[in-house]
């Protein structure tokens, strides 16, 4: 069971449009917090990856961090979705800013 906090970081992902991505310091803003690894921690937990993409929230220089099935399976979703990765980095024109 999520807490209120883990559902409303995983409910935010459902405003990440298609061919963007976020940040966990982006998340944490619009929650007014300054935990971005509880950000983490709470995308970490994530038992719908599916149904609240996870998959688009990276760390707030680019690079892709992590993800619960694994970076081959990330970086895949991301390409899927229109993300272009250059050097296992993502460039801050996609970045959704909420």
């Amino acid at each position: 069971m999520l807490t209120d906090f883990e559902m409303r970081v995983c409910k935010l992902l459902l405003e990440i449009p298609k061919g963007k991505v976020t940040t966990y310091k982006e998340i944490g803003k619009k929650l007014n917090t300054k935990a971005y690894r509880a950000v983490g921690n709470a995308l970490h937990k994530n038992p719908w990856p599916d149904k609240y993409p996870c998959f688009k929230v990276i760390n707030s220089g680019g690079r892709l961090g992590g993800f619960g099935l694994g970076m081959r399976e990330k970086v895949r979703r991301l390409k899927k979705d229109g993300i272009i990765i250059r050097n296992n980095r993502i460039s801050n024109d996609q970045i959704y800013h909420f």
